[in-house]
């Protein structure tokens, strides 16, 4: 019977000849991930001397679509509601807030940019260490780990969580 002794280095050559294949298959998680990425939402309010402060505090806040904006409450909120000291709005006029005040009279708005969380999506150059190859699919940006996982908020309000990485990961694999 004969043995075969592979040289010591063949498992590193192997996976730098695999990486462009590892980086291939990571971009597409990239694509896929970037198509499944919720949207983004700012607060807009209409600027004039009439928006109540906590709205004015809210002016320009930016969130996964998936997630809440947090205001501070109004007073009477407060101590007639039990909403604690911050609110937590899908989109102002919220009634699932359980906010009475902070809806009434509202004029402000939601500004959405669709590619809000997409265009932070990236994919790292291959990494080979010994026989690991590393690439890296990344979304960065405020609350993108909320947006993936969802989270629960003062109140039991829940945000389910969009699951777009993971969901993107899985769409390549069962194409595979």
């Amino acid at each position: 019977m004969a043995k075969f002794t592979p040289n010591p280095a063949l498992e590193t050559l192997l996976a730098r000849m695999v990486a462009p294949d590892v980086q291939r298959i990571a971009h597409q998680v990239e694509v896929e991930a970037k198509r499944l990425a919720p949207p983004t939402k700012r607060w807009v309010t209409v600027a004039d001397d009439r928006v109540r402060p906590t709205h004015v505090q809210a002016q320009g806040q930016v969130v996964p679509g998936n997630l809440r904006f947090t205001i501070n409450s109004m007073d009477w909120d407060r101590k007639h509601r039990g909403v604690g000291p911050n609110t937590y709005m899908l989109q102002p006029r919220d009634q699932t807030s359980r906010a009475v005040a902070n809806l009434k009279n509202c004029r402000c708005a939601t500004a959405i940019d669709p590619e809000g969380i997409a265009r932070n999506i990236s994919t790292s150059q291959p990494v080979v260490t010994g026989k690991r190859v590393t690439v890296t699919v990344t979304a960065r940006g405020p609350m993108v780990v909320e947006a993936e996982v969802g989270t629960v908020y003062s109140g039991n309000l829940i945000a389910d969580g969009a699951h777009f990485m993971a969901r993107a990961a899985a769409a390549v694999a069962a194409r595979r």
